[in-house]
């Protein structure tokens, strides 16, 4: 399974910059929606885990997007 951080890595790689920012968005919200549950120590939290690992890393991603000037603007996003 090609995972969300993976996917944004290579559609830099390919110069859609646009596409991290808006996985970014997801993962987040996707993160937030865990939080609100009460995981024990089962699959259910591994699956969490990694989430917490991809969102870190696709907001390292935006960063470096930020820092280099390759960010889109708003206006100049495509969806």
């Amino acid at each position: 399974m090609l995972t969300k951080s993976r996917l944004a890595v290579n559609c830099v790689t390919a110069g859609d910059y646009s596409r991290p920012l808006r996985i970014a968005k997801f993962v987040g919200e996707l993160n937030g929606g865990f939080r609100l549950l009460n995981l024990k120590n089962d699959a259910l939290r591994k699956r969490f885990d990694g989430l917490k690992y991809d969102l870190k890393k696709v907001e390292e991603i935006v960063y470096d997007l930020t820092i280099r000037g390759l960010k889109p603007t708003e206006g100049n996003q495509s969806s």
